[in-house]
């Protein structure tokens, strides 16, 4: 049983939900927009991960700290299959080592508070009343979830003011996952499959999504990595190293498509790896 990161006090709680350097769940620049089926795949390449076990800590029975990895987002207008693909870069701004970061991606329905309401946050009120205690945040990896944010006042920061939007929760429905190496990395948890290799790449493909809204989070799969892993850089902002990641998105035809071109795909990556 390791021991939880993520103890949050009354007083602390208070001091957070203050404090703009606490991380909130947003997408800014991680909107992959609205897919269209056979065009080509969108790819973001600039963000980082905070930490490199954030996906596999979230899929334990204590939950997980939805800070500990990035949140993406696209829009389906009608019933899609969506192939998703994470995989490790150097980013110049990441502060963790290179070739480290397994990646593990987890696509859910649904999409968390976006202005002119307040970002969700673990801290809040609301996501604290709505996880059981002894739990490390509110973000799971395998399952549903949800993430409550603050009131919007009619003037920021002004609680006299009124409020202009209530707090509420926003809510996460699983639809699957894809996660890079085997449980030798990713931990012991039941019933979780690995693409078997550990190299710092996996590929998801989600088959006939109906039309909405989605949520990707991306997160690293070294689950011991949490004992050793701390918040180096500062107190509040909760910091810890991070990883660059490279993620693309693409709607896929159908099926005997897809898989012709993931085959091409793969012999495109094997002839890169070959070359470095």
């Amino acid at each position: 049983m390791k021991v939880s990161r993520f103890v949050l006090t009354a007083a602390l709680a208070a001091l957070i939900n203050g404090s703009s350097a606490f991380a909130h769940l947003t997408y800014g620049g991680r909107d992959f927009g609205t897919l269209v089926e056979g065009t080509a795949a969108t790819t973001i390449a600039t963000q980082t991960l905070s930490s490199s076990f954030g996906w596999a800590d979230a899929t334990d029975s204590d939950w997980g700290d939805s800070h500990r990895g990035r949140f993406f987002r696209f829009t389906l207008t009608g019933t899609t299959s969506v192939s998703i693909t994470a995989q490790r870069n150097t980013n110049a701004a990441a502060t963790g080592a290179t070739g480290v970061l397994l990646p593990g991606i987890s696509l859910f329905s649904g999409l968390g508070t976006v202005a002119p309401e307040q970002p969700g946050h673990d801290g809040s009120d609301l996501s604290i009343a709505s996880r059981p205690g002894t739990t490390e945040g509110s973000f799971r990896a395998l399952s549903g979830w949800s993430l409550g944010n603050d009131p919007t006042y009619n003037t920021a920061g002004d609680p006299l003011s009124g409020i202009l939007y209530p707090a509420r929760l926003a809510n996460f429905t699983f639809v699957g996952y894809a996660v890079d190496g085997t449980s030798a990395n990713f931990g012991s948890e039941p019933g979780i499959v690995g693409d078997g290799v550990a190299d710092g790449y996996v590929n998801g493909y989600f088959a006939d999504l109906p039309a909405g809204n989605y949520s990707v989070f991306v997160g690293g799969a070294n689950y011991d990595a949490q004992l050793t892993e701390t918040a180096t850089h500062g107190s509040l902002s909760n910091a810890y190293d991070t990883y660059g990641v490279t993620v693309s998105v693409a709607a896929i035809p159908e099926p005997g498509t897809y898989a012709l071109g993931m085959g091409a795909a793969a012999l495109g990556a094997m002839f890169m790896r070959r070359r470095k």
